[in-house]
């Protein structure tokens, strides 16, 4: 007898397998596991719609590293709209993301909790790129190189900071190197951002010039500290113009 588990998480990822299967993966609270599903590709197969990119599915599989499906259903979809590029791109960012550093030992029943709440507000509102931020700097959290915000990275010092990501953070004057060339109010925001409680509080308007100064930010600092950058982040530079 085959004996079946159950799993549960975000579809983060699919390729084509032979010629009418699909291998997805699929983003759980334990990391990232891999579903073969047999004839998926199939325009009369049952689970043609399953296997789309941000459908959030209940699996029953076997098998042990790479697991096989025998029956599943979509609990929830989290539909990317391909006539919002602009979003489509953005989202895909973040699949990238969080399907580059799943093998890294960290909560991830806890980050796919954080990205549920996310994905269903970037679902309701027009003003959804803060919230795909704060995915970006949960992840820096959860992976151990979040930036330090509250005092100088060196010591206890808390006035006349200044931004660097090299140093990992807000530093005084004493310690300051690299300072990153951006705004004041660009920092604040990164900060509220980092901060921000979904529970208790909805998020103000923030500027365009202040979003492409977080932008900037967080590319540095992914690109300082984890050698990261999405291919889809590549894309969006050249829809959004940085």
């Amino acid at each position: 007898m085959i004996q079946l588990e159950y799993i549960e998480g975000i579809i983060l990822k699919k390729i084509n397998y032979k010629e009418s299967s699909k291998i997805v993966y699929i983003y759980t609270e334990t990391g990232l596991r891999s579903v073969l599903i047999h004839g998926s590709n199939k325009m009369k197969s049952p689970y043609l719609s399953l296997s789309k990119i941000l459908n959030y599915v209940g699996l029953h599989v076997s098998g042990k590293d790479l697991l096989t499906l025998r029956d599943g259903d979509i609990i929830k979809r989290y539909p990317i709209s391909s006539n919002n590029l602009e979003k489509y791109t953005y989202l895909s960012h973040i699949c990238e993301m969080i399907y580059n550093f799943s093998s890294h030992e960290h909560d991830h029943k806890k980050l796919l909790k954080f990205i549920l709440k996310i994905l269903d507000l970037v679902e309701e509102n027009q003003n959804y790129i803060p919230y795909l931020n704060m995915v970006e700097l949960k992840l820096l959290y959860l992976l151990g190189v979040n930036p330090i915000f509250k005092h100088c990275t060196s010591c206890e010092n808390v006035d006349n900071l200044q931004f660097s990501v090299t140093e990992g953070g807000m530093c005084c004057p004493l310690h300051i190197k690299n300072p990153i060339n951006v705004s004041e109010a660009a920092i604040s925001s990164l900060k509220e951002l980092y901060y921000f409680d979904l529970s208790k509080q909805k998020i103000s308007d923030i500027d365009p010039k202040i979003l492409q100064e977080i932008r900037f930010v967080l590319d540095r600092y992914y690109e300082y500290h984890l050698s990261f950058r999405s291919n889809s982040r590549k894309m969006l530079m050249g829809l959004i113009g940085y």
